[in-house]
């Protein structure tokens, strides 16, 4: 009991004393808590890889570089997020950038839209709980730009939040899951012209 007393103070020296303890444990605590949850991803009608928020993450419409841009009324969708306990995937689409299409106007930059079965219990996992944000900066060119769609048996889809190296690139670990699934399906779409056709090539 006396040694109880003496810990707790009981004269307002004490009280002061504990109460700055206290006060510097709430903040210690605050300062190093982690960051809170993500939001749960809203649930669109469909994957859509000219969708205008898939294209901005994919840095392919740079609406202030006086390039020509191939305009689309494809609808906003939902951001990224946590998967809803309810949804249900069945499917992987993937939004890639890199891909080149050529057409009387030129060489256009182009989405490359692809469909991707099998088991997805190692994606999932691995996007659900290991999301993290870009570190540090890359080369001129940048990485390959990824976005990725979780998709149902109604053909509903949310994007996940994925792990993304220090460039902003989805990691190494999520490309070998996407890796080691089937693809099914795969179609390219222009999006930036890049090269006019009859330009002098250097």
């Amino acid at each position: 009991m006396a040694g109880r007393a003496r810990a707790g103070g009981g004269g307002p020296a004490g009280r002061a004393l504990v109460s700055l303890v206290l006060g510097s444990a709430v903040l210690t605590g605050c300062a190093g808590s982690p960051a809170p949850s993500a939001p749960v991803a809203q649930v669109a009608s469909q994957a859509d890889c000219l969708a205008p928020q898939v294209l901005s993450a994919l840095e392919l419409v740079p609406a202030s570089s006086g390039g020509t841009v191939r305009r689309t009324a494809h609808p906003d969708v939902p951001a990224a997020g946590r998967i809803p306990e309810d949804f249900a995937p069945e499917a992987v689409v993937t939004c890639t950038t890199g891909g080149r299409l050529r057409d009387s106007s030129g060489t256009w930059a182009a989405v490359t839209q692809s469909r991707l079965e099998g088991d997805l219990g190692p994606l999932i996992t691995l996007v659900d709980r290991t999301h993290t944000e870009p570190t540090g900066t890359c080369g001129a060119e940048g990485p390959t730009r990824t976005v990725v769609w979780l998709v149902d048996a109604l053909g509903r889809a949310v994007r996940p939040l994925l792990p993304l190296d220090p460039c902003g690139a989805p990691t190494q670990a999520v490309h070998d899951t996407l890796a080691a699934l089937e693809g099914t399906d795969s179609t390219d779409y222009p999006v930036e012209l890049i090269v006019p056709h009859g330009t002098p090539q250097g």
